[in-house]
This record gives structure tokens, C-alpha cells and sequence, in this order.
């Protein structure tokens, strides 16, 4: 077990479930598996170690619109990686069946956030200590949490970006509920609270100890980003005027394309690392 035994608790804390009945050889035999899986296809193409964060509550346009442009700007500046989402680790969950007939499918990733946030976590410290590029979509979570990840990253040599959608609650929650009369998949006003309250504290830690990487702040208005690094004065103050936005807004396609074409541009200028 690869996850630290305060962070391990923190995720109890938060999320409970079976997923802390499993010994560490369960655990390890897993992380085995998965890391195999996520790291097959893998090229190493960088000379420093490269991770890039994608941020947002849940609902903000991390998987529908920044994840493509992302991708997209890795294709056309021939970049490979290792891509991590906590939905991508449900799959490895020993109990799946039984989870899908006791609570149905709507309800599977919020009975499996803590199993699959667990087997992510120890999969990315793996590929972190090997100093493989990492595309993380999953927003910040507690200090505890962070303080973890960071130091593994700076121990290790690595060169970070931070992507952050800036999204007012309510129009998260409007996708969240459009999302689900879509696909049937339930997102409860707990955990949607949640994400977007993480995002705070976790920022100011940030902000004390990652000064030199890159922020780039996205709202739902503009076309191109606010780009900085921790080192900016009342930095999240910048989000919050952000998430404070009443639109208009731009629609999902103008805003996948227009962040597919900065983020192509901007990395074939300045590079990876």
C-alpha cells in the first residue's frame, strides 16, 4: 500500500464503505493490475517529468470539455501519458456485482469513490516515483490529500500545470441533473457540495508550497484562460470572481474548440517542461 495512512483515513473519513475490509495484499495485487493496464501504451517522450491537473467541481466541464482539448493538444504535440479518473478504477472493485444489486447503477460510482480513489492514488504515487507523465483528472481534494501528491511530484522532479474550470455551483448542479436524466448516473447535493468546497483550502495550501507551476484559470465566459502560477497575490480571488460569472456563456462546442485551439498553440510555444 502505496497511500499514506493520513490520507488513507482522510478518504474514510469522507466516503466509508468496504473498501477498507481489503489487507494490503488485495491492495497490491490490484494496484499491480491496474498500474499494468494504465502504463501499457505508455511512450516516454519527455526529459523532465511532466503533470498536468485537471480542476473543477463536479459537473464544471472537466471530462466534457477540457479533457478533449487536453487530449488533443498531447496529439498534435506528440505527447504520450498516463491518464487517471477515479470512474477509470471502479472497474477493479472485487465486489462490483454486488454493488449494482443492492444500490443499481445510478448509485455505483458514489458507493465506489472511496475503492476507486484509493487504487488511484496508489497507482499515481507508482507511476510518480517512476517519473512518468501524468494527466490527472480529478479536482483537489483536501490539504491532506494534496500535500501528499505535491511531495511525491517534487521529490520526483516534476514540472506542473494546473487547468482550473471556474464554474458557478448552480450551473454545475444543472449539468449534474442533465447528466443523470441522460445516462441514469446520480450525483448527490452532499458530494456536488463537496467538490466545489474542496477546492479552497486546497488552492491556498497550493499556493504556500507550489509556487513556480503554472495556474491556468478557465471560466465559462472567455475564450482563453488566466494564466499565472501560485505566486500571484489573492490568486483565489481570481477564481471566485470567475465562479461569480452570469454569462452569457459560451456554449459546450465553443468552448471545447476554443480550449483545444489555445491549449494546442500555447504548448508548441512553451513546451512541456
Amino acid at each position: 500500500m502505496l497511500v499514506p495512512k493520513e490520507v488513507f483515513q482522510w478518504i474514510e473519513s469522507c466516503w466509508g464503505g468496504s473498501a477498507f475490509l481489503y489487507d494490503d495484499n488485495v491492495w497490491d495485487v490490484l494496484t499491480e493490475r491496474a498500474f499494468r493496464e494504465k502504463t501499457s501504451s505508455l511512450t516516454l517522450n519527455l526529459t523532465q517529468p511532466f503533470y498536468m491537473r485537471l480542476v473543477g467541481q463536479s459537473g464544471s466541464g472537466k471530462t466534457s470539455q477540457l479533457l478533449p482539448a487536453v487530449k488533443e493538444a498531447l496529439r498534435c504535440n506528440h505527447m504520450s501519458c498516463v491518464s487517471f479518473a477515479v470512474r477509470d478504477f471502479v472497474k477493479f472493485y472485487p465486489d462490483l456485482e454486488a454493488i449494482v444489486e443492492n444500490y443499481g447503477e445510478s448509485l455505483l460510482r458514489e458507493k465506489t469513490n472511496a475503492f476507486a480513489l484509493i487504487l488511484l492514488t496508489n497507482v499515481l504515487l507508482r507511476c510518480i516515483g517512476e517519473k512518468m507523465p501524468i494527466l490527472l483528472e480529478v479536482t483537489l481534494l483536501s490539504p491532506i490529500y494534496e500535500a501528499c501528491i505535491h511531495a511525491a511530484l517534487m521529490e520526483n522532479g516534476y514540472r506542473c500545470d494546473y487547468q482550473c474550470l471556474a464554474v458557478p455551483k448552480n450551473v454545475s448542479d444543472d449539468w449534474i441533473q442533465k447528466r443523470f436524466l441522460e445516462t441514469k448516473r446520480m450525483v448527490s447535493q452532499n458530494s456536488s457540495r463537496f467538490f466545489y468546497d474542496t477546492l479552497a483550502p486546497a488552492f491556498k495550501l497550493l499556493q504556500g508550497i507550489s509556487l513556480k507551476n503554472r495556474v491556468f484559470i478557465w471560466d465559462r465566459v472567455h475564450e482563453e484562460p488566466l494564466i499565472s502560477n501560485f505566486q500571484m497575490p489573492n490568486l483565489y480571488d481570481k477564481i471566485a470572481a470567475a465562479r461569480a460569472l452570469k454569462g452569457p456563456f459560451l456554449s459546450l462546442e465553443a468552448g471545447v474548440a476554443s480550449k483545444t485551439k489555445f491549449l494546442c498553440d500555447f504548448y508548441k510555444k512553451h513546451g512541456w517542461n
